[in-house]
């Protein structure tokens, strides 16, 4: 007869993501609190919260309250430097949203469980001139590292089928770099993130190591009470993707707000 096991196997709890679809906290805020009332907090290990503007979980009221019900909180932080621009005319300027980032970091309980964004890289020709966000970089950088956060994750835009058509409307045109320019900008973020103590990870990016924008793993090494989830690859990703399994609670229907040109999620041209 088989003996019960002395250590038995911890039950492995949900992770939430909200989202990749849509920036919920920022659009959708609403809907967030009514999907998770959906996921109680004893069955969600952490949320994976996506956004660009972090204003609405970081107000006094009920979204707010709901979050901090839930043992952990992992915030995919998106800040480009092209808010205001035409590329984002609908996101706050990027020194606004680095004003938040304490708040943030209060919130979730430490800058380890905030990533910062640098996605993506562009540059383009707009009717009012040139956009390129690659030299705003090491300002960011210095103060997200200033403010504790050691972890960004970057690529480059993708020039999407779609993504070229709602810029040709806007009479906006893409310059994709080249790969020499790739490859020289690449050195220049990993000097300058090294320099300042910070981690630098590509999210599906050709020629670059694969990564987990949703990692099992860190998540179960941060978490509060050592409770475990899935640290199984996702199913259903990108090739290069090394994401681990999560339930994305946003729909690709949810139209995003934000107005951003290159985001390949928005499903309209």
């Amino acid at each position: 007869m088989k003996q019960p096991s002395l250590f038995p196997e911890r039950q492995q709890l949900a992770v939430l993501s909200a989202s990749r679809r849509t920036d919920l906290v920022g659009c959708y805020p609403a809907f967030l609190l009514e999907r998770l009332r959906e996921h109680p907090p004893p069955q969600v290990h952490s949320i994976i919260i996506w956004t660009k503007n972090p204003r609405n979980m970081l107000l006094p009221g009920e979204l707010r309250t709901a979050l901090e019900r839930y043992s952990q909180l992992y915030v995919q932080l998106t800040v480009t430097g092209l808010g205001g621009t035409a590329m984002e005319p609908r996101i706050p300027a990027w020194k606004t949203v680095q004003d938040m980032v304490p708040a943030l970091i209060d919130l979730v309980q430490g800058p380890q469980r905030v990533c910062w964004r640098f996605d993506p890289i562009l540059r383009c020709e707009t009717p009012a001139g040139s956009l390129d966000n690659i030299g705003l970089f090491a300002e960011i950088a210095g103060r997200m590292a200033a403010a504790g956060i050691t972890a960004c994750t970057t690529s480059w835009v993708e020039p999407y089928r779609k993504v070229l058509g709602r810029l040709k409307k806007k009479d906006i045109r893409l310059m994709p770099h080249t790969d020499e320019e790739r490859a020289e900008q690449a050195l220049l973020l990993k000097k300058t993130a090294a320099s300042l103590g910070m981690s630098l990870q590509y999210c599906c990016v050709a020629g670059r190591s694969a990564s987990a924008c949703i990692d099992g793993a860190l998540l179960n090494r941060l978490h509060p009470g050592g409770c475990l989830c899935s640290t199984a690859r996702a199913k259903g990703q990108r090739r290069l993707c090394r994401c681990t399994e999560s339930i994305d609670i946003g729909w690709y229907s949810q139209k995003c707000a934000h107005g951003c040109l290159y985001c390949y999620a928005e499903p309209l041209v």
